[in-house]
Protein backbone atom coordinates (compact mmCIF):
# COMPACT_ATOMS: atom_id res chain seq x y z
CA UNK A 1 0.00 0.00 0.00
CA UNK A 2 0.78 3.71 -0.82
CA UNK A 3 0.10 6.91 1.47
CA UNK A 4 -0.72 10.38 1.07
CA UNK A 5 0.02 12.35 4.71
CA UNK A 6 -2.55 14.82 4.81
CA UNK A 7 -1.42 18.14 6.09
CA UNK A 8 -2.71 17.76 9.44
CA UNK A 9 -0.17 14.89 10.35
CA UNK A 10 2.79 16.82 8.51
CA UNK A 11 2.06 18.82 11.50
CA UNK A 12 1.74 16.58 13.85
CA UNK A 13 5.47 15.16 13.25
CA UNK A 14 7.05 19.02 12.88
CA UNK A 15 5.66 19.60 16.48
CA UNK A 16 7.57 16.53 17.58
CA UNK A 17 4.78 14.00 18.51
CA UNK A 18 6.14 10.61 18.81
CA UNK A 19 2.89 9.05 18.12
CA UNK A 20 3.18 10.42 14.47
CA UNK A 21 6.68 9.47 14.20
CA UNK A 22 5.82 6.03 15.43
CA UNK A 23 3.13 5.75 12.87
CA UNK A 24 5.61 7.18 10.31
CA UNK A 25 8.23 4.51 10.91
CA UNK A 26 5.14 1.72 10.39
CA UNK A 27 4.06 3.30 7.35
CA UNK A 28 7.80 3.49 5.47
CA UNK A 29 8.30 -0.05 5.99
CA UNK A 30 5.73 -0.37 3.10
CA UNK A 31 6.81 2.39 1.25
CA UNK A 32 7.80 6.25 1.97
CA UNK A 33 4.63 8.04 2.05
CA UNK A 34 3.61 11.19 -0.62
CA UNK A 35 2.36 14.59 0.11
CA UNK A 36 0.07 16.24 -2.14
CA UNK A 37 1.45 20.18 -3.33
CA UNK A 38 -1.44 21.26 -1.21
CA UNK A 39 -0.56 20.16 2.21
CA UNK A 40 2.94 21.83 1.19
CA UNK A 41 1.04 24.77 1.13
CA UNK A 42 -0.92 24.56 3.98
CA UNK A 43 1.70 23.84 6.22
CA UNK A 44 4.10 26.50 4.80
CA UNK A 45 1.05 28.78 5.49
CA UNK A 46 1.54 28.49 9.06
CA UNK A 47 4.95 28.69 9.24
CA UNK A 48 7.12 30.82 11.42
CA UNK A 49 10.28 32.05 10.12
CA UNK A 50 12.64 30.45 12.41
CA UNK A 51 10.72 26.84 12.07
CA UNK A 52 10.93 27.64 8.07
CA UNK A 53 14.26 25.03 7.64
CA UNK A 54 12.66 22.41 9.65
CA UNK A 55 9.66 22.55 7.76
CA UNK A 56 11.52 22.14 4.65
CA UNK A 57 13.59 19.60 5.79
CA UNK A 58 10.93 17.61 6.68
CA UNK A 59 8.31 18.13 3.59
CA UNK A 60 11.73 17.27 0.93
CA UNK A 61 11.55 13.86 2.52
CA UNK A 62 8.25 12.85 0.82
CA UNK A 63 7.75 12.95 -2.81
CA UNK A 64 5.16 15.95 -3.22
CA UNK A 65 2.12 15.08 -6.02
CA UNK A 66 1.31 18.16 -8.11
CA UNK A 67 -2.12 18.97 -9.33
CA UNK A 68 -2.57 18.11 -13.02
CA UNK A 69 -5.95 18.10 -14.78
CA UNK A 70 -7.04 14.80 -13.90
CA UNK A 71 -7.10 15.59 -10.35
CA UNK A 72 -8.28 20.03 -10.91
CA UNK A 73 -11.27 17.98 -12.49
CA UNK A 74 -11.88 15.28 -9.76
CA UNK A 75 -12.01 17.91 -7.61
CA UNK A 76 -14.19 20.06 -8.96
CA UNK A 77 -16.85 17.20 -9.40
CA UNK A 78 -16.10 16.48 -6.00
CA UNK A 79 -16.88 20.14 -4.84
CA UNK A 80 -19.91 19.92 -7.20
CA UNK A 81 -21.63 16.82 -6.37
CA UNK A 82 -21.54 17.38 -2.38
CA UNK A 83 -22.17 21.14 -2.23
CA UNK A 84 -25.79 19.83 -3.75
CA UNK A 85 -26.10 17.51 -1.18
CA UNK A 86 -25.76 20.30 1.31
CA UNK A 87 -22.05 19.57 2.04
CA UNK A 88 -19.60 21.97 1.60
CA UNK A 89 -15.44 21.31 1.19
CA UNK A 90 -12.92 23.37 1.21
CA UNK A 91 -11.34 23.46 -2.44
CA UNK A 92 -7.84 22.17 -0.86
CA UNK A 93 -9.62 19.20 0.87
CA UNK A 94 -10.96 18.45 -2.63
CA UNK A 95 -7.70 18.51 -4.16
CA UNK A 96 -6.09 16.51 -1.25
CA UNK A 97 -9.04 13.72 -1.71
CA UNK A 98 -8.74 13.79 -5.27
CA UNK A 99 -5.32 13.01 -5.41
CA UNK A 100 -5.47 10.28 -3.42
CA UNK A 101 -8.11 8.61 -5.86
CA UNK A 102 -6.11 9.71 -8.92
CA UNK A 103 -2.98 8.45 -7.32
CA UNK A 104 -4.44 5.09 -5.49
CA UNK A 105 -3.26 6.49 -2.47
CA UNK A 106 -4.67 5.71 1.10
CA UNK A 107 -5.12 9.37 2.83
CA UNK A 108 -3.82 9.22 6.34
CA UNK A 109 -5.65 12.37 7.93
CA UNK A 110 -7.17 13.31 11.70
CA UNK A 111 -10.44 15.30 9.58
CA UNK A 112 -11.85 12.14 7.94
CA UNK A 113 -15.36 14.79 7.73
CA UNK A 114 -13.17 16.97 5.56
CA UNK A 115 -12.75 13.67 3.00
CA UNK A 116 -16.62 12.85 2.35
CA UNK A 117 -15.13 11.33 -1.14
CA UNK A 118 -12.55 8.47 0.72
CA UNK A 119 -13.89 5.96 2.63
CA UNK A 120 -12.56 4.53 5.69
CA UNK A 121 -10.88 1.44 5.59
CA UNK A 122 -10.53 1.45 1.83
CA UNK A 123 -8.16 5.07 1.04
CA UNK A 124 -8.20 6.99 4.16
CA UNK A 125 -7.01 6.45 7.74
CA UNK A 126 -8.24 7.86 10.12
CA UNK A 127 -5.09 8.79 12.60
CA UNK A 128 -4.41 8.28 15.09
CA UNK A 129 -4.95 4.63 14.37
CA UNK A 130 -7.08 2.83 16.87
CA UNK A 131 -4.99 -0.69 15.94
Amino acid sequence: MKYLLDSNFLIGLLRGTNSYWEFLERLVQEALPSISVLSRTEVFAGCHPHEVAATTSLVNRFESIAVYTSIADLAGKYVYGFRKRGLILHLEDALIGATAVQEGLILVTRNMTHFPMLTLGKNLILFPDKS
